[in-house]
């Protein structure tokens, strides 16, 4: 797990983070929501050396993955909940090489826990 690690230091170290925060669930689910001011800033952290080697590891260390980027007036991260729904309605899937059954039908159970939140800036 060096390579996550490596891409949250470069994630909290990023020109244009507003703030983050990331949720570990049950079943070894994370969850990450960051909020960006500007398009640009976020995409340069998606394109970073350390951000790419964590998500060439990801279709080897999961079986469910996916993502959602939008768009938004205020500065506030959103709950859990609502981050799931938009994520679950809206979300793209990810490859990875042994998918769950949530996975291949995409239909995935709803956060859980909430206790292990970890804010990131």
């Amino acid at each position: 797990m060096k390579a996550n690690e490596a891409s949250v230091k470069t994630l909290v170290n990023s020109e244009g983070l507003i703030k983050g925060k990331e949720l570990v669930d049950k079943n070894l689910t994370f969850w990450t929501i960051t909020l960006w001011d500007s398009e640009e800033a976020m995409k340069g952290f998606r394109n970073s050396v350390a951000h790419r080697n964590a998500m060439q590891q990801l279709p080897t260390w999961c079986s469910e993955a996916s993502y959602h980027h939008w768009i938004q007036e205020e500065n506030v991260l959103p709950d859990w909940p609502t981050a799931s729904d938009r994520l679950f309605n809206e979300g793209r899937l990810s490859k990875v090489r042994n998918p769950s059954k949530a996975q291949t039908t995409n239909k995935f159970p709803a956060i859980k826990w909430t206790k292990m939140e970890r804010v990131l800036k």
